[in-house]
Parts: C-alpha cells; structure tokens; sequence
C-alpha cells in the first residue's frame, strides 16, 4: 500500500470519528437582569461567576472595561486576570458620592476608606471615620498608597471624570472599577448603578427592588407633568473662572427640567455640558422665569451674597422676580443622596413649578433663595 493510499485512509477516518463527536459548548453570556435606563454597564452570567463590562458612554467605539465577580469561597480557584471576590469584605470608594448607593443598601461595614468626608451628612459615616475605623486616603494626585496598601481592598472604585494618582494605584494590583454613573444623561439611568453596586455586596434582589420602587415614583411625578399647559422657562448655573458652565440639552439636568414641566432655554443644544460668556448667556436667559443654582458655598448664602459675586446677575427677571433656585451643599445632603433620589428632586423641582400638582409638599433639597 503506498504512502498517499494510507494517508487518505487515515485522514477518512479521522474525519468519521470527528463527525462523531458533539460539538463544543460555546461559553453563552445571559444578562441577570436586563437594564431599563442605565447605558454604562453590563451584568452577564457565565457559568459559576458573572461577567461585569463598563462601557464608556462617550466613546462611540463602546470600549469597555472586564472584571469577573466570583463567590469568595471559589475565587482562589479560578485562574483568570481581574477577579474579584464577592461579596466583597473591604471596598474602597474614591469619591464620597460612590457611598450613596451603599447606604441605599444598608450596605456599609465593607467600606474601610474614602476620599473625604468634607460634603458628607451620613452620621454612621462620618462617625467611623472620625473612630478611625474608616479611613481617608486622600483626594486625586495625591493618594496615601501606603495606606490603600495596608487596607487590602477587594475593589477600589474610582471617578472616570477625574485624574491624577490613578497610575500609582494600578501599581498596587487592586482591582480598579469605573463608576460612571454620572455620565449617564437620565435621573433614572444613574438610579440604576445601585443594581452594578449591589453586585459587589449581594444584595442584587433588594437593589432591584429599590430601582422599582424608585422608578415608579419618578414616573408617576412625570405623568403629572404630561399635560401642563404652561411650561415656565428656566436656565442653570453661574460664572465660573470667566465662563458660564451650561449643561446641554441631552444633559441629566435638562431630562429633570422637562420631566418637571419646564422649558429649558438650552435644550436645542445637545453637548452635554459647554462654557458660555456672560453676554451670550444673558441674552438666552434674562427674561426665564427660573434659575437653579447648586452652591457648594458657605452656610447662609443669599441674594445679597449672589450679586455680591457679579452685579450683572440683578439684572435676569429671575433674579428680579425672586426665582432662583438653589441647593447649598453645605447644609443639605445633595452629594451623598442624590443619584439615589431622583424622585424626590423632581417633586422639588414640581413643587416650584407647578405647586398645584403638589399640595402641602415641602421641599428637601431645593430652596428659594432669600
């Protein structure tokens, strides 16, 4: 028999016991939950663990993080590159506004650090971490790495709109997670993260049933709106290093502003956010009826205080007319509360817009300014 003739021979039946066999399984990815608002994330199921991707909303190539969320009691098992063990025993938040979302949770005692508790109210918090049993480990370009270290943190979240001193972290070998939430351009949508951080603590079935409940206030304040038939205009913001910062028409300010029954004098743009000058924003905004302001300014800031900044901003109606209004973060808890609160800033805005729809409601974080 020569050579060819064998090899054919071989080769035949080589193919025959291939056909034979099943096929490989393809690893299938089966979203736990399927999200209703939120763009930035992904919850897969994959076999014993889940698959966590966070996308860059802004990026239109939907470049997109990867970790692996794995039961503690199997993670030393499992041989793959940014495991994380869940529920998690130590997290780490870099910005004080990630804590929300836990609190929401009942979800505390894993948080050993944070950046800084200048804007914080929680009192629990704020306790530990004058006790010291929570620590501070500093703000953006200037982390205590020594410390993050000493913590051994399951996962750091981080800020992607910040920079400076996340290099020095990556060094460090903790997983880094991206908390974009507020780069979603909807209430409901940055609500919605508290399903990706309830991943993190198990606590998955009550996030779910916190969003609901949520989602079904929002949506029923913006049913009352629906049919308003005056929408009183409105703009935000102020002067800021020479330029007036304006959130764009597909902004997360702008959907609250139309989900209240207002029109917002920007909402023709769709940039998310731009610097006007002054001139340009006085003649969009000076005869609006509403002004919204959100002051990271001292404790009894006022109309005086205001146009002590720049007399020019006497001269919009709403000024005049006694319609600014504003949230000092010195003295209410905006920070720490409002992604999770997106229902009871919509009844404050309601409230001031069209106070018939809301009778006997008193505003929780908004305010005229007196």
């Amino acid at each position: 028999m020569n050579w060819k003739y064998k090899t054919h021979c071989w080769l035949g039946i080589y193919l025959l016991l291939m056909s034979c066999q099943p096929p490989t399984p393809k690893t299938e990815f089966i979203a736990t939950e399927p999200l209703l608002y939120a763009k930035g994330f992904e919850i897969l199921e994959e076999g014993d663990h889940k698959t966590l991707k966070i996308y860059d909303i802004g990026d239109e190539s939907l470049h997109y993080e990867l970790f692996k969320l794995v039961p503690a009691e199997n993670a030393s098992t499992v041989k793959m590159s940014d495991v994380i063990p869940v529920p998690c025993k130590r997290i780490i938040c870099l910005s004080s506004t990630q804590l929300c979302y836990f609190f929401e949770l009942d979800a505390i005692d894993p948080i050993v650090a944070t950046n800084s508790s200048r804007h914080l109210f929680h009192h629990v918090m704020n306790k530990r971490i004058k006790e010291g049993t929570v620590k501070q480990v500093g703000k953006e370009g200037n982390f205590d790495t020594e410390l993050i270290a000493s913590l051994n943190p399951d996962v750091i979240f981080v800020s992607p709109f910040k920079s400076g001193g996340f290099d020095a972290l990556k060094s460090l070998g903790f997983p880094l997670v991206p908390m974009g939430a507020y780069e979603e351009e909807t209430p409901l949508a940055r609500a919605e993260w508290i399903k990706l951080m309830a991943a993190f603590v198990g606590k998955e079935k009550m996030a779910d049933s916190l969003f609901q409940q949520i989602a079904a206030r929002y949506d029923a304040l913006k049913q009352l709106t629906a049919q308003v038939k005056t929408r009183p205009t409105i703009f935000s913001g102020k002067m800021r290093s020479g330029s007036w910062y304006v959130p764009g028409g597909n902004s997360f300010y702008a959907q609250y502003f139309k989900d209240a029954g207002a029109d917002y004098v920007i909402k023709d743009d769709k940039r998310a956010a731009y610097p006007l000058d002054f001139e340009t924003m006085y003649h969009k905004a000076a005869q609006c009826d509403y002004w919204r302001l959100l002051l990271p300014e001292d404790i009894g800031y006022n109309r005086e205080s205001l146009i002590g900044e720049d007399a020019r901003y006497g001269d919009f109606d709403a000024y005049k007319s006694g319609k600014v209004i504003m949230c000092n973060i010195n003295e209410k808890p905006y920070y720490e509360q409002n992604a999770m609160k997106p229902d009871v800033i919509l009844s404050d805005y309601i409230h001031f817009f069209h106070p018939e729809l809301l009778p006997g409601y008193e505003p929780k974080f908004y305010e005229l300014l007196k």
